[in-house]
Order: structure tokens, then C-alpha cells, then sequence
């Protein structure tokens, strides 16, 4: 007989596997089992599931325990050997000198053994949620993994988010599946983020839904969740099988049933559904046994004994002390008394978890600030929160302007009659640079603002906002996320918080982690005899770790950092930031009220430089005609609830945890003075691309990916001289780019995914050759220096060639001749030869087809400079501002790679767009620069840079993708190139332009673009 042990981060289970020559158990011992009756196997082996119990944070302990139990109860005798398996199980098999076995072969070996028919496996566990595709090795041949997805680190999509909800509803999991069939209705709950959970269970608790009501939309959330980040828009095969823990929960069952359409005969709830994993493990302890040739009792059973001496030991950090924060709150001086009813101005910072509200007077000083929490409910806090101010002030003090900003800026300003609504980058860039300025005297560089559910870092060069990010849908590093381990240690975030951790001698080094399992992981500590003090501290450092490893993500970080937002509030937090960076933060005066005071100050401005007169509409809200409607935005898997605002025939919204999908688009009232360059550019290539039909030599298809957007005109006259008709796939949509996407390898940049999905869809299609040359470098007049494409970009035809499933056919139609620009004709016909010479085509017809090809490019390119030089000097001509796009081609004009933001820049903001071909760059000598950029698109980005040098009212947007090896070491000389700060956008695929858009907002307002009263 073989034990099967299954440690999972939550729970502890055990099988047993009794071999057809083994005897049947007294009853006395197969009572004890939690099934008693045996599930037959495969070969007359007998399956028995023993027990599941919960860690509780204690596996050294409960795990050799449980297994000296059934080892006692089963007998040693009868017991040939013990495998463990799970995220715990080498672990514990190296403590208890086991035998480990992988949990993925594990699971497939005990579902495959129990249902031959499945072929996609879903586990929900505890911490871990994973997506197995099954195919048959051959005919009638065991089922082998084909393809897998897993969860990472978010806890969305698991067991633990579900118990970590349960348990805030004071519920024990067992009761879910119950209260979730009684309940007609769902509430809609955030799938991606425990804490974005929280807020919406609260908000649906206000709004009168049930618990069943609330249990059944949380269900709901976590299948829609497991569909979109785990399943990731795969179809799975039936049958499926659904193992894990979670599957006790027949309101999790039945959600994911609908969720992803399945029929009944789809989908099957196996007999051992949580224990699989186990009975795997003394499946394969049994095969390797007999594989090994060893005799009954012939195999040591493990370390069965109580925790060994010494194991509970505790990494940690160095104490936190706060010798290097440098905190402004002690310089700041009282407000002047308030006379004869002065002009004040409002800022208000409407967040997801608190609103603030400064009131300034005309020289900045800070007269009053609010800090209360939003609670789902921005109108009514608003409400309040000016009530307040006109039962403080009253007739005192008159409103001269109001800017609003945050999450909620556009509904609270149309509702309380904004005269500036600005992103929250400018808000707190000028709030800082503002107070560092009157406090500190040294320019902030760098901003690390952290609220309740947001957290943001803004990097700024000379006043200018050059970079910018914020966390995703996930709330480790935020203030809620100290918040909700404070509430689990019953300690207050205001005050114990910090003052226990700055008392710490050990901070205990808890890393990175999800709220949900950092919560699991205080447990395991506590129970291993942890200090809270320590436990307090290291949490400190987590929320300062978790903010770097998820916001900044390798940014440059400069030296003057200012540390605002709520949560730098907690000292602890700061202190933590100081160890970890090595330099000074400083933690500004009203350092929670940074965006409203920002905002304060932008109103200011504003209706000083226009003399208008305020929109305010007064401090009683009651007075306002609006209508209010609440619906579910379905536009991904965290279906917000959304608040819509009708005042004056205007919409405005509330709610949107995604993406700027709702939000107003910034107008400025500028209208560009030039014509639309990339949509002139793309009509030349449009009408390329439909010219040919048909040709005698066949149809060639040719990928609108990479170097397309770049060498079409060439290769297009080249093919279609040679006889051969030319097919281009359609435009990148979401369909192609996700195709691209599964059928990649490796893991390339973004635009190399996609040319997968182009050729997926020219394939489809049936063209009788594909199209992807391997071209080797550029021509250039610069020839000191090599002109090289990226080896992505050199070697895509082979990676094309090696995609599972596509070999044969692309192997067989690939057209991929190794081209080298930079060498001579004679060279160029020679190298094209060994391609189209097989296909009878002859040496002269390539060199008439290669002049063709050069006539047409040249065509285009003097095309191009025409253009450019027209709308260079119409931007000089009416002293305008101009955006120059530089980076490659495929990055610039493919406008669903890059989100459509060239053509959003000139629609939202009136912006002169020039990408950077249609500059005069190639003359540009760059060797002062660097003299051996041997990178051709690193030349021209350099050169562009250059041209920009010297004209103010030029402004550098570089478009690049994420994994761009040349683009990370071209960056570094941009700045240098052009003698000013630039912004860089890195597009990786994801769907959303809001972060894209705001900080286009913020760098173009940052360097005076978008505030045209300001030069009235």
C-alpha cells in the first residue's frame, strides 16, 4: 500500500492507493477513513481518501503528525512507501526524507485515472488555481500535458479569496454553497483584488443586497476572474474535470458552469475532486516502486515524529528607524487670519477610498483641508465635506475658482462646477513642486504617492513629468493593504502601527505577496511563535516592497523623493523606503491632501490668466438639478458598478476601477495646423496593399506586421514585378493579437506576437506562399557604422517556421530570403536568387523587380519629406507646439499595437503629430552622441532627437514596446541628444489607454502645452 500526501498552502489531504495483491483493511480501520469504500483504479488498484485538514499556518507541525497517525492506524508493515506532492510538499519531503513528486504530473495521473474521457482539468486550490490541457501521447496512449496556465501571484481566481471574503462576513466556507442556491440574485463583485472585493461587498451591503445575494455575485467574480487571467480566452476541451478544494462549493460549481457556457455532459465533479493530487502522488509512488524493483516493507517510511529543534528561524530586515526621512510637517506655519472676505480657491481629490479637500488662499497658504473616506458614495461625501466648509466659513471667504481631480474628477466637477478638471499627475506634481519650492528649496524629482487602492510614481526632470505609473488592478503596495493585516492583528493603522514597528529589532522579511496571501502567511508566522512586532514591521517593508517591484518596476528613481498619499502617514512606511533605496525620502507637510492642494493652486492659475468668473455653484449641493442612474459596466471581468450623472443634458461617471472608459476626453480648444501625417501615411500604404489582385506565379501573403510599415513599397513592387499577386492580412485586431499570443514559443516583444497572428490569418486564408524576409541591416549614407535590425526582427522567419502545428505548411510556403541592404546590387540579385530561383524566376527579372522596388520606395520616402518639411514650417510659421513621435515604424502605425494614441493626440489634445520619418534625419551626423550606434532604427531615434535640439516648443514622445532590447540602451541617450526631458510609452499589449492618455496629459500640461490661458 502506498500513502499519497497533498500539502497545499490551506490544507493538508491523504490517500491511500492498495494494490489487487494487497489485503483488504478491517472495517475498524477503514472506518476511520473519510471514505470507507474504496474507488477502484485502473489494473484493480484500490483508492481510499483518508483525511483533509486545514494548516492553519502550521504544516511542521500537523503534516508528520496526521502521517505518524495513519501510518500507526494503517500499520508500518503493511505501508510500501509515502509520496508527497503540492506547493509544500518538497518541503516537507525533504524535512521527513519522502519521496516528491511534481503536483502537475500528480494531479493528471489521479484525474486521468479516475475519468479517461477528460481533457481539461481546472483546479481551484487554496493559493493556487491552474488550467491543464490534456491530448493523448498516440492511439489508445496515456494523456500527457499539452499546454498549462497557472495564477501567479494574484490571489483572484482561488480558495483563499473566497475564504478571506467568507471570513469577513463572519461565515465558515462550508455555509457558502448553501446561502449561494438560495439566492434569486447577484450583486456584482470585483473579481481581480481582494481589497476592490471588500469595497464592493460593503457598497452592496448599503444598497440592501443579501448575504446570499453578495456570497452568490462573489462566486460569480471568481469564475469570471478564472475565465479571463487564468483560462486566458483559451477555449477548453470537454470534458473538463474541476478539482480543488473549492469545488465543495456548489455556488463556485454552478458559477463556473455558467460562466463559461458549459452543458452538463461538459463538465464533471470527480469522485476525490480535493484529493486527486494525493491519490496521484501514491499512484506514482506505487509505479516507481515497482519500476524500481523493490519488495514490500523494503522502502523506509518517512520522519514520522513531532517538529524537529530548530526550524522556526525568521529572516529578517535591519530595524527601521527614520534617521534619514527628513518629515516638513513641523515647518509649517499657521494660516493668516482671514479679512475683509478674500478670494479663495478649492481643490478636491475625489479617490476610490478617500476624498480631500484643500482650501487655499491667493498666496497658497493651506486655510483647511479635509481627509475623509469616499465609502462608494463621492456625492454625498462632496455634499459633506462643503456643508463643513460653509458651516466653518461661511460668508467669510469667497470662491474665486475650483479644480477637481482623482478618480471621480469629472462627475464631481460637473457637479460642483469645476473651472479646471486635471489628471492626477498634474494635480500632484504641481501640489509638490508647489510645497518644495516654499518648504524645502530643492526641486522634487520624484513622487511616490500611495492611497487607499491607488498607488502612483511620477518622475519628473526640470518641472517636467518624463515618466509615470500606477498599480493595476491589484492592491498590494496601497494603504488598504497595511490596513486590512493591521485589522488581522488588531492593531490601529493610525499611530500603533508605526510606533510597534519603529520598535522592532527584527523585522521579519515577508517579501512581496498578495493581501490575501500575505494574510495566510501572518498566520503561519504567528503560529510558528512570531512576535507582532516584528510581524508589524516586516509589513512595513512589504508595502514599500510591493510599491517598487509593482509600480516602479525598474524606473530610474532620482534623489529628491517626496513620499505623499495617505499612507505616508505611517513613519514605519518611510522608514522603510530609506533601508531599502539607501536615500533620503522626505514626507511633505499635508502630505494626504498633496492633489487637492495641486488642484487648488491649477484653479488659481486658471482664472487669474482668463478673468472668467467661477463655475461654482455654491456650497449646498441640494440646490443642484442632476439625476442619477447606477448600472454594471461589462466591459472585462471586474464589472464595476457604475454611478451615471445627468446635469444640464452632460453625463459624467463614477465607479470605473479599469480603465478611462468613462471618462471625459481633455479638450483643450486647440486645433492643429497641420494635416494628419500618420493618416496621410497610411492611405499611401492602403492603396498599395489593394492594387494587386492576382498573379501568374501565385498569391504571396504578406504579414501588416513588423518591417511592413517600413519596406511594403519595395517588396511590394518587387513581388508583383516578379508576377506574383500580393495579399496583406487584414489590420491587427484583438482576434489577431491574442492569436499571436498563444502560438509564440518563447516569450518575444509584443510586435513579434502579433506578426504571429498576422501569418495565423494569411495561412487561414490560403495563400500559396508567405512572405517574411530575413533581412539583415539598412542601407545608410552613414557607413562608419553598421545599420542592423534587431535579431527578433532577423531571425522572426525562423521562429515562424518552428511554431507547433504550423511546421509543415509554413515550411513549405515561406518565402524568407536573406536580404542585406547596405551591399551592392550585384550582391542584393545574388541573395535573392537563391530564394525566387527555385520558383523560375531569373536573375534579370530579380534586378528589374529590385528597380522597380527601389523606384517605389523612393517614390514614398520623397513623398514622406514633402509632407514633413510642409508641416514643419506650418507649425513655425504660427509659432505652434509640436509633438515629435520617434521609435519604429511597426510601434508607430500599427495604431492597435499602440493603442491609436498618435491619432488620440491630435483628436483630444489638438497636437501638431510628426513621427519621425517624416523629419529630415537622415543627414543627421550622431557621432558626438555615440559613434558606434550600430542599430539602424537607434540611428535615425538618435538623429530625430538631435533635429528636436533647440526648438522649445518641440516635444519628444518616444513609442516603444516592452522587451525592446535596443530600445532599453537607445533610451539612455535621447536626453542627450535633445538637451530636454522626453516621455517614453512602452506598449505591451494590454487594452487600456487610460494610463497611455494620462500621462500624454500630464507631460504635455507639464511642459505648457495644454494650459493655453496661460499664454493669453
Amino acid at each position: 500500500m502506498y500513502i499519497g500526501v497533498d500539502v497545499g498552502s490551506i490544507s493538508l489531504k491523504f490517500a491511500l492507493v492498495a494494490l489487487p495483491s494487497d489485503p483488504v483493511l478491517p472495517d475498524e480501520t477503514r472506518n476511520a477513513f473519510l471514505t470507507p469504500d474504496p474507488e477502484m483504479l485502473p489494473g484493480g488498484a484500490r483508492a481510499y481518501l483518508l483525511s483533509y485538514d486545514r494548516l492553519l499556518g502550521d504544516p511542521n507541525r500537523k503534516v508528520p503528525e496526521r502521517l505518524g497517525e495513519w501510518v500507526g492506524r494503517i500499520g508500518a508493515e503493511r505501508i510500501r512507501g509515502v509520496a508527497f506532492t503540492g506547493k509544500s510538499g518538497a518541503r516537507m519531503a525533504q524535512e521527513l526524507e519522502a519521496r516528491y513528486e511534481n503536483d502537475f504530473r500528480c494531479l493528471v495521473r489521479g484525474v486521468t485515472a479516475i475519468h479517461r474521457d477528460v481533457r481539461t482539468v481546472f483546479e481551484m486550490g487554496g493559493e493556487n488555481a491552474k488550467v491543464i490541457r490534456l491530448e493523448a501521447a498516440a492511439e489508445g496512449g496515456p494523456l500527457r500535458i499539452r499546454d498549462y496556465d497557472t495564477n501567479g501571484d494574484c490571489a483572484a481566481g482561488t480558495g483563499s479569496f473566497i475564504d478571506q471574503q467568507a471570513n469577513r462576513m463572519r461565515l465558515a466556507v462550508e455555509e457558502i454553497g448553501g446561502m449561494v442556491a438560495r439566492a434569486a440574485s447577484s450583486a456584482r463583485i470585483a473579481g481581480r483584488c481582494s481589497v476592490f472585493a471588500k469595497s464592493d461587498m460593503i457598497h452592496a451591503q448599503q444598497k440592501g443586497y443579501s448575504p446570499e445575494e453578495i456570497l452568490k455575485g462573489l462566486c460569480e467574480a471568481v469564475a469570471r476572474n478564472f475565465k479571463s487571467s487564468i483560462n486566458k480566452g483559451k477555449d477548453p476541451v470537454p470534458r473538463v474535470a474541476l478539482v480543488g478544494g473549492l469545488f465543495a462549493n456548489e455556488g463556485v460549481v454552478r458559477a463556473v458552469r455558467d460562466v463559461f457556457g458549459f452543458s452538463p455532459d461538459d463538465v464533471v465533479l470527480p469522485w476525490g475532486y480535493a484529493h486527486l493530487g494525493a491519490v496521484g502522488a501514491a499512484m506514482l509512488a506505487a509505479e516507481g516502486s515497482a519500476a524500481d524493483g523493490k519488495r514490500p516493507g523494503a522502502a523506509p517510511l518517512p520522519y514520522a515524529g513531532g517538529p524537529r529543534e530548530g526550524r522556526d528561524t525568521f529572516p529578517s530586515w535591519p530595524p527601521l528607524v527614520t534617521e534619514n526621512v527628513l518629515f516638513l510637517r513641523d515647518r509649517v506655519a499657521e494660516p493668516p487670519p482671514l479679512h475683509n472676505r478674500p478670494e479663495v480657491f478649492l481643490g478636491i481629490d475625489v479617490g476610490s477610498v478617500s476624498t480631500n479637500f484643500a482650501l487655499l488662499d491667493g498666496e497658497g497658504n493651506l486655510l483647511k483641508e479635509i481627509y475623509v473616506r469616499t465609502q462608494g458614495r463621492p456625492v454625498k461625501v462632496v455634499t459633506e465635506g462643503l456643508r463643513d466648509l460653509w458651516e466653518e466659513f461661511g460668508e467669510r471667504i469667497r470662491i474665486r475658482g475650483v479644480g477637481t481631480t482623482g478618480s471621480g474628477r469629472e462627475l464631481i466637477g460637473e457637479l460642483v462646477g469645476a473651472d479646471t478638471v486635471q489628471d492626477e499627475i498634474t494635480a500632484h506634481k504641481t501640489g509638490s513642486s508647489f510645497i518644495s519650492g516654499r518648504y524645502f528649496g530643492q526641486s522634487v524629482d520624484t513622487i511616490f504617492e500611495i492611497g487607499g487602492q491607488d498607488s502612483k510614481f511620477i518622475s519628473l526632470e526640470n518641472g517636467v513629468v518624463v515618466d509615470f505609473a500606477m498599480n493595476d488592478a491589484c492592491a498590494a503596495g496601497t494603504g488598504s493593504f497595511l490596513e486590512e493585516q493591521a485589522e488581522r492583528l488588531g492593531i490601529r493603522i493610525k499611530g500603533e502601527f508605526a510606533e510597534m514597528a519603529l520598535s522592532s529589532r527584527a523585522p521579519l522579511r515577508m517579501g512581496e505577496r498578495c493581501t490575501v496571501f500575505m494574510e495566510q502567511d501572518l498566520n503561519t508566522y504567528l503560529n510558528r511563535g512570531a512576535s507582532r512586532v516584528d510581524l508589524v514591521a516586516g509589513l512595513a517593508y512589504s508595502v514599500a516592497i510591493n510599491y517598487l517591484n509593482r509600480v516602479v518596476r525598474g524606473r530610474r528613481i532620482g534623489e529628491t523623493i517626496y513620499f505623499q498619499g495617505g499612507t505616508a502617514y505611517n513613519d514605519a512606511v518611510a522608514a522603510a523606503f530609506t533601508h531599502i533605496l539607501g536615500k533620503k525620502i522626505i514626507v511633505p507637510p499635508h502630505n494626504g491632501v498633496i492633489g487637492a492642494i495641486g488642484m487648488g493652486l491649477l484653479a488659481r492659475d486658471k482664472v487669474r490668466a482668463t478673468r472668467e468668473s467661477t463655475r461654482f455653484r455654491g456650497f449646498d449641493m441640494g440646490k443642484v438639478d442632476y439625476r442619477r442612474r447606477e448600472f454594471t459596466c461589462k466591459g472585462c471581468s471586474n464589472f464595476c458598478d457604475m454611478q451615471e450623472i445627468r446635469i444640464d443634458g452632460t453625463n459624467t461617471y463614477w465607479g470605473d476601477k479599469c480603465s478611462e472608459r468613462y471618462r471625459k476626453s481633455a479638450r483643450t480648444g486647440a486645433r492643429p495646423v497641420i494635416e494628419d501625417l500618420p493618416a496621410r501615411r497610411a492611405e499611401w500604404f492602403d492603396s498599395l496593399a489593394v492594387r494587386e489582385t492576382g498573379g501568374h506565379r501565385g498569391i504571396v501573403g504578406y504579414p501588416r506586421a513588423m518591417y511592413f510599415y517600413e519596406r511594403f513599397p519595395f517588396w511590394n513592387a518587387f513581388l508583383t514585378s516578379l508576377g506574383f499577386g500580393v495579399k496583406v492580412s487584414p489590420r491587427t485586431d484583438k482576434a489577431i493579437a491574442r492569436e499571436g499570443s498563444e502560438k509564440t514559443v518563447a516569450e518575444p516583444c509584443y510586435p513579434i506576437q502579433v506578426a504571429h497572428g498576422h501569418v495565423a490569418a494569411l495561412l487561414r486564408d490560403g495563400v500559396d506562399f508567405l512572405f517574411v524576409p530575413n533581412v539583415i541591416n539598412a542601407e545608410t549614407t552613414h557607413t562608419h557604422t553598421e545599420s542592423h535590425f534587431c535579431p527578433w526582427g532577423q531571425t522572426l522567419p525562423f521562429v515562424l517556421a518552428s511554431v507547433p502545428g504550423w511546421e509543415k505548411e509554413v515550411r513549405q510556403k515561406l518565402l524568407s530570403p536573406t536580404v542585406r541592404f547596405r551591399d551592392s546590387e550585384r550582391l542584393l540579385i545574388e541573395d535573392l536568387f537563391d530564394c525566387f530561383g527555385p520558383l523560375g524566376v531569373s536573375r534579370r527579372e530579380i534586378r528589374e523587380a529590385i528597380r522597380e522596388g527601389w523606384k517605389e520606395q523612393r517614390r514614398f520616402g520623397d513623398f514622406l519629406a514633402a509632407r514633413g518639411a510642409e508641416a514643419v514650417s506650418a507649425v513655425e510659421k504660427a509659432g505652434a507646439h509640436a509633438v515629435i513621435l520617434i521609435g519604429r515604424s511597426y510601434n508607430l502605425y500599427d495604431r492597435d499595437v499602440n493603442l491609436n494614441i498618435p491619432a488620440k493626440l491630435r483628436d483630444q489634445y489638438g497636437a501638431n503629430v510628426i513621427p519621425i520619418d517624416f523629419l529630415p534625419v537622415d543627414g543627421i551626423d550622431i557621432r558626438e552622441i555615440h559613434d558606434n550606434m550600430f542599430w539602424n532604427y537607434g540611428r535615425k531615434i538618435i538623429a530625430a532627437a538631435k533635429w528636436c535640439r533647440n526648438r522649445p516648443k518641440v516635444h519628444i514622445i518616444y513609442i516603444t514596446n516592452f522587451k525592446c532590447g535596443p530600445d532599453s540602451f537607445i533610451r539612455h541617450f535621447i536626453q542627450k541628444a535633445s538637451g530636454a526631458p522626453y516621455l517614453s510609452l512602452q506598449f505591451d499589449g494590454h487594452a487600456n489607454d487610460a494610463g497611455y492618455m494620462t500621462r500624454c496629459e500630464a507631460y504635455l500640461d507639464s511642459k505648457g502645452v495644454l494650459r493655453w490661458w496661460a499664454q493669453t
